[in-house]
């Protein structure tokens, strides 16, 4: 049985983002750190788990067709000394996934499951929310694209 077009999406982006950046701007290596789905606290950093959020849906461009744009929420972990670099660390590491998820802007998918891709970040200090020594990059993924039957 196939997957559908949301989980294809969800399973290529933790692939795109679970790569070595050690030629990045924060120099890490994601590879077997990224998770799908969600965690209350990182069990080890630098440590990435993907969420799917929702999908919205709308009447396409023509007749039969539907727009959708499904989104996923990035949270990175990384540590850091002190609160500039928590911070800078978790821009860096930020940055390092937009341009893997960015690279090619349908995703690396195939037979147009993916239209585009859309990316927006912030970071914090995790010590606001008792992650001590923890930088928390947040990135949210928009994928549009396009379908007849809208799944």
């Amino acid at each position: 049985m196939s997957d559908s077009r949301i989980v294809k999406i969800h399973k290529q982006i933790k692939t795109l983002i679970a790569v070595n950046y050690a030629s990045g701007f924060s120099g890490v290596d994601m590879t077997g750190r990224v998770i799908r789905g969600s965690t209350v606290e990182p069990p080890y950093t630098p440590f990435a788990c993907v969420s799917f959020e929702e999908a919205l849906e709308s009447y396409g461009p023509t007749l039969g067709r539907f727009q959708s744009t499904a989104v996923f929420s990035v949270y990175a972990y990384i540590g850091g000394g002190d609160v500039d670099g928590r911070n800078d660390n978790a821009l860096d590491l930020s940055s390092d996934i937009i341009k893997a998820l960015t690279n090619n802007r349908q995703l690396g998918l195939t037979n147009g499951e993916c239209d585009d891709v859309l990316c927006s970040f912030t970071a914090i200090d995790g010590e606001k929310f008792g992650l001590s020594g923890i930088g928390v990059g947040y990135v949210k993924v928009e994928v549009k694209f396009q379908t007849s039957d809208g799944s």
